[in-house]
Formats: structure tokens, sequence, C-alpha cells
């Protein structure tokens, strides 16, 4: 660390972890579009991955080399623990061991996500963990004793009535005292009364003056932004403090985290390796032409692994490469067409799923040519 006192200030983007988003082929998708973003699985629960069958873990868990860093979150719930057996900290320092031992470079707890599943009763999962800080506390501080792993937190700015600036700031100072040391805080608070977590990520409104001042009051410690991003003007704006009151605040957030923007509009993440990090951009997504034949590659090289996959799982991730371009409800279609998938075959790409990807770009090369090969930086 530079100066005492002073976050070391290298600014990082991090996709979040999402349901049913952020497997396997999804994070190599973003690899063809930044090298240098953080990655994030989605949540695994610890007590599943201490029960499952070893097959299914590491079906789950497993990565390739070229994802790091990655970070795979952990969360867990009471009516799950006592099918595992032990307390929160025992549960996921057992599921810890298990994402130590596939090589991940950090643990993130969640502490943030607003599940009904946990409204009105105690629990060790997500946002209600804000009304339980001394828990957050011991089950961090047990965690990295024992696991020699970084570990972070994943939170809001409040639960419930609990949203003052006072109850973020104590529940950070808490929580510290375990050696956590990067806070990833979506700028909302969360209810877990009245909305589901859809509207969760949208009906609280964003306070993103309240991370600032965290950032403000723990220079000691790495805040990253979450919540409301949809430019990456947005994006180097928070970077570069222009959300606070004071543009020229003197210790700057650690970075931001993006979720959905990075799958519906994934091609705004062409150019984040020069614009973030300084360092050039992946020529794997030059264009939207050579990003998706490199994605069909890609299918194509692991065949093997994916040839029982759902083709709706193997064609998300690209779903959004036309955001805001003319034939992209076309592009979309096409892809989302499956039932025609039994009997589909096309004369690119040498696998089934990767003729299918193949089938959307030769369709875009007919209705918008001038999007598929324009220069993405």
């Amino acid at each position: 660390m530079g100066n005492p006192g002073l976050v070391d200030y290298r600014p990082s983007l991090h996709i979040a972890p999402m349901l049913d988003v952020t497997y396997l082929q999804f994070r190599q998708f973003m690899r063809l579009l930044t090298k240098r973003t953080h990655l994030w699985t989605e949540m695994f629960v610890g007590s599943a991955l201490i029960n499952a069958p070893e097959d299914a873990v590491h079906k789950w868990m497993k990565f390739d080399q070229n994802e790091h860093p990655i970070v795979a979150q952990l969360g867990t719930a009471h009516d799950r623990i006592k099918f595992a057996g032990g307390n929160c900290s025992e549960t996921l320092i057992e599921a810890g061991k298990i994402v130590k031992q596939f090589g991940y470079d950090e643990i993130n707890i969640n502490a943030g996500c607003p599940s009904p599943r946990v409204s009105g009763k105690a629990g060790c999962f997500g946002a209600y963990l804000m009304k339980e800080k001394e828990l957050v506390r011991d089950i961090v501080h047990d965690m990295m004793r024992q696991l020699d792993m970084r570990v972070t937190v994943k939170t809001r700015l409040g639960v419930d009535e609990c949203d003052s600036y006072d109850f973020v700031k104590d529940f950070v100072s808490t929580v510290s005292q375990s050696g956590c040391d990067h806070f990833i805080i979506h700028a909302r608070k969360a209810w877990l009364r009245g909305i589901n977590p859809k509207k969760n990520r949208t009906v609280p409104p964003l306070q993103y003056e309240k991370v600032y001042r965290l950032q403000q009051d723990f220079p000691d410690i790495k805040f990253t932004i979450n919540g409301g991003f949809k430019t990456m003007d947005d994006i180097l704006g928070a970077i570069n403090s222009e959300n606070a009151d004071d543009h020229n605040v003197p210790h700057k957030l650690d970075g931001v985290m993006i979720g959905r923007l990075a799958y519906e509009n994934p091609c705004i993440l062409a150019n984040v390796d020069r614009l973030i990090y300084g360092e050039d951009n992946p020529p794997t997504c030059a264009t939207r032409r050579i990003l998706l034949e490199n994605y069909a590659k890609y299918i194509d090289e692991t065949e093997e692994e994916n040839r029982d996959m759902n083709i709706a799982m193997v064609v998300k991730p690209i779903l959004g490469v036309f955001h805001g371009e003319q034939g992209s409800k076309f592009y979309r279609q096409a892809l989302s067409n499956t039932y025609e998938y039994g009997d589909f075959e096309y004369p690119s790409g040498d696998s089934k799923h990767s003729m299918f990807i193949h089938q959307a770009i030769d369709l875009m090369d007919r209705i918008n040519p001038e999007a598929l090969d324009k220069p993405l930086f």
C-alpha cells in the first residue's frame, strides 16, 4: 500500500454475480471482451456445495485459467444449515475449502440479496445479515483465519427501516474488524417485505453519495459501487467520483460493479481494458463479427463439455450483442427459435451449437452488415 491510511488506487470493474447468467460460458464470452475485468460466479449455496455429488460440484465450480481474476460468491440460510449441520461459519468454511481447492482468487459473502426467504427472520443469507453485523464479522474472521484466503462482503446501504448512514457505517466498522478490507456496496437499501428481488434492483432509490461517504470515512478500506450503471460514461464518472458532492475527494472508490448491463449490452465492454486499465483491448472483440466467430470457435473447442447443454444457455451470453442496432430484434429471434434446433443443420460451424450461432451471424450479414463489421473500439 502506498501512503499509510490511503487505498492503493487501481480502479477495477466487476461483473456482478447473477443467477443463470454468470455461468462458465457467459464468463468465457466476457473474456473475449475484456481480459482484466473481475469475473464473479453465480452465488453458491454453502450447504449445497458441501452435500452435492462430486461431479455436480465440479460442474458448478470449474473455470478456465483465463478467467482470473475470478471471485466465488457464497451464501447460506438457517433452513439449509439444519440440513448440512453446523452453524454459519462452519458451513461457509467447509464450502470455502471447496472454493479454495478449485483455485478461485477470493470468496465473497452475500450480505445484500433481498431474498423473501429471509424476510422477517434471522438468517445467514442476503441483506438480513446487515442486522447481524457481529455475526458477519465472526463469519469473515473465521473464514479468513482457517482458509487463508481473501474474503470480501457484498451488501447494501441498509435493510427495511434500518437505512440511515450511521447504520451502514456501523456495519462496515464492525465487519472490517475481521480483517475484511473490501466491501461491494449496492447503492440502494433492501426491502425484505413488500417488494420482490427484481423490484429491489430498481425501486429503492440510488444513493451514490453514501458510498462516497463510506470511502471518505474508511480510507484504508476498498469500496466498489454497484447499481444503476447504464453507460461507460456512468462507469468512468463513478470511478472519477463525479457523483460525489465534492468531485475532488482524495479517496477514490476502488471500482464499479455492473450487472444487467453486461448481458443486455455486452459490447460496451469492448473498450474497458483501455479506458479503465490502460491496456490494449482484446483483438477478439474488434468487431461484432469477430466477437461472435470467436465465441462460436470456443463452443466448438469445448463441444465435449457442452454437448448436452441446452442451446438456450449456450446463446444467452450473446443475445445482447446488437443492442441498439438495426436488426437486433431479428438477431435475437434467430437465436431464440430453439424449437427448430432438433433438426438443425448449417454449413458453418463444427458443432451443432456453433452452427446455430453462425446462422445468426449470417442473418445479420444480410440485414445490417455495417453493424456486424464496424469497429467496437
